[in-house]
């Protein structure tokens, strides 16, 4: 498995010129070569698994020989990886293999060898499509006791080789992944008999979110019961859970917890769960790890076939509707369309060198301001990582580390808003409305939301100025409901008025509040943008009953270039 790549142009540290071998001996004295490059280059992966078939080589050890590395970032023969599996069947094998090095950069939580053998990678949960009937098994600690358990009863001792836990996931986002920030392993040989703690884990940092599961190998403890303590809860602001998706516990191969019964405990009250052993993690069904990894291999191979054709068709489809357009005009009058032909000439000259423009700013905010601010969030990770190493730290400067990471992140989410607004081929209102849904995703994930579409004019263009108005006109409006409304359900529609079409969005919240000369305050930036679009703009808002904002605009606004004001 490759390792994350910083950025999208980033083209990652996979080996260059690598062998891979398998023995039984330690000493690889009888190897079996599985894969050499030979003094060629591996092309570059893109971020996707990459599999090498054993055909079957009976093993012990296996051992990875980079020959070279790549020659950047200041460093000579520099390479990477986020996981190395091994498979038998459909099995993984090598999860929580020994793992030794030489010459290796080991910096803590971040690049160590034992991350080789972990589970956790950046390719996230390892499930198929079929969607998950329920999210998990998740507590909201408001009062009492934040220590909860899980009991499972195997049946009768069975030698267990690994313990997997599924995230509890509020939402899709990437940041809503849920683990308890501390877990203890314990087992009970036979009925009665005292419980040992066999393991521990804790979440590094605390309350950091990964959309992985979390792997404990166990190598073999003889167990008939298995309880699992969560002793600190996850933490995001004032918000604090204890959860996980599914709990599975695997024995030669076999996952035996499979519709096990499992019982919570918290403050000595039992509860029977059965979220946990179902198969499914909070959004999908859990597909065998070998499987998972063969068909994400494959979809990425043929995404990046698809995305590699996709200028070329661009290019084709532009092409052949040139000639037509021009092929006709010529054929109704060559003389009398010269002029015509002239200008029209000169308008699509002027159009891609504005294209061109427009595509190298949003490339050089993506790559220049966006590695910027991703290095930011990186430092302030680190430093806060290394805050822990300190003997008495400042007591604000864990918080004010916090605040870098979050402006950093909100900030390239707000550049990444800018480049998609500068992006020609996603112009049209259907466009609008997918960045309207993925906008939702990150700043309503905590509130229950609705998007409904019930326009027929999804294909509608959109002007550069009517596109960046009417985004955030919208975001502005989140925002604010976000910030202000403390709102727990929100609904969103686009839709046909007669002539007109017109976006509603309401919540449940507080309402607006009014100042004294009766003029809502949280209003005055969409009856500005409202004006720019020569749009209808109706607020309706009461005290406690929430608030209804209406924009309703002519179909022929859209494709405006010259607004009132930018």
């Amino acid at each position: 498995m490759p390792a994350q790549r910083e950025y999208l142009e980033d083209p990652g540290i996979f080996p260059l010129r690598f062998t891979v071998d398998a023995c039984t001996e330690a000493d690889f004295s009888n190897r079996t070569v599985i894969f050499t490059t030979g003094p060629t280059n591996f092309p570059n992966p893109d971020g996707r698994p990459i599999p090498f078939r054993a055909q079957e080589t009976e093993a012990r050890y296996v051992r990875l020989t980079v020959h070279a590395g790549h020659h950047n970032k200041g460093w000579k023969d520099l390479f990477g990886l986020s996981e190395i599996l091994v498979t038998s069947g459909n099995d993984v094998v090598s999860f929580g293999a020994q793992v030794t090095t030489t010459g290796a950069l080991d910096s803590g939580n971040t690049w160590h060898a034992a991350a080789l053998t972990d589970g956790r990678m950046p390719h996230g949960i390892w499930q198929c499509g079929v969607q998950s009937p329920e999210r998990g098994d998740a507590v909201i600690i408001d009062q009492g006791s934040p220590v909860i358990s899980w009991t499972l009863d195997l049946g009768n001792s069975k030698r267990v080789d690994r313990l997997v836990f599924f995230p509890y996931q509020l939402t899709s986002s990437f940041e809503s992944a849920v683990l308890p920030d501390r877990l203890v392993i314990e087992s009970q040989r036979a009925n009665g008999a005292t419980w040992e703690t066999i393991t521990t884990w804790s979440n590094q940092p605390s309350s950091s979110s990964h959309l992985t599961p979390l792997v404990l190998p166990l190598r073999g403890h003889e167990t008939r019961r298995l309880r699992i303590t969560a002793t600190r809860p996850w933490e995001l602001g004032d918000l604090r859970i204890q959860g996980l998706s599914e709990i599975e516990v695997w024995s030669d191969g076999t996952n035996i917890a499979g519709d096990l019964p499992v019982f919570r405990t918290r403050d000595r009250v039992q509860e029977r769960v059965e979220s946990l052993t179902n198969g499914f993690a909070s959004e999908h069904m859990i597909a065998d790890v070998a499987v998972w990894l063969d068909q994400l291999h494959e979809r990425l191979r043929i995404e990046n076939e698809l995305a590699a054709m996709r200028p070329r068709l661009h290019a084709m489809a532009a092409e052949s509707e040139l000639n037509v357009t021009w092929g006709s005009a010529i054929l109704i009058s060559f003389t009398f369309l010269i002029p015509v032909f002239l200008l029209e000439h000169r308008r699509v000259k002027a159009n891609r060198r504005l294209d061109y423009l427009r595509k190298r700013i949003a490339s050089d905010l993506h790559d220049d301001i966006g590695s910027n601010l991703g290095s930011i969030s990186l430092i302030a990770r680190t430093a806060r990582k290394d805050l822990h190493k300190v003997p008495s730290p400042p007591p604000d400067l864990e918080r004010d580390l916090d605040e870098v990471e979050s402006i950093a992140r909100e900030s390239s989410l707000a550049m990444r808003d800018i480049v998609w607004l500068l992006e020609r081929n996603e112009d049209s209102v259907g466009d609008l409305l997918q960045r309207m849904r993925e906008t939702s995703t990150r700043l309503l994930r905590d509130v229950d939301y609705s998007i409904e579409c019930h326009s027929s004019r999804s294909a509608a263009k959109l002007s550069l100025d009517a596109k960046r108005h009417l985004f955030l006109f919208f975001k502005e409006a989140v925002h604010n409901i976000r910030k202000h409304a403390g709102a727990s359900k929100v609904s969103i529609r686009l839709e046909d008025i007669g002539d007109l079409l017109a976006l509603e969005i309401s919540d449940n919240g507080i309402g607006i509040p009014e100042t004294a000369k009766d003029q809502p305050t949280t209003a005055r930036k969409l009856k500005e943008r409202a004006e720019v679009l020569g749009a209808q703009l109706n607020i309706e808002s009461a005290p406690n009953l929430g608030t209804r904002i209406r924009l309703a605009i002519k179909p022929g606004l859209l494709n405006n270039t010259n607004p009132a004001t930018s």
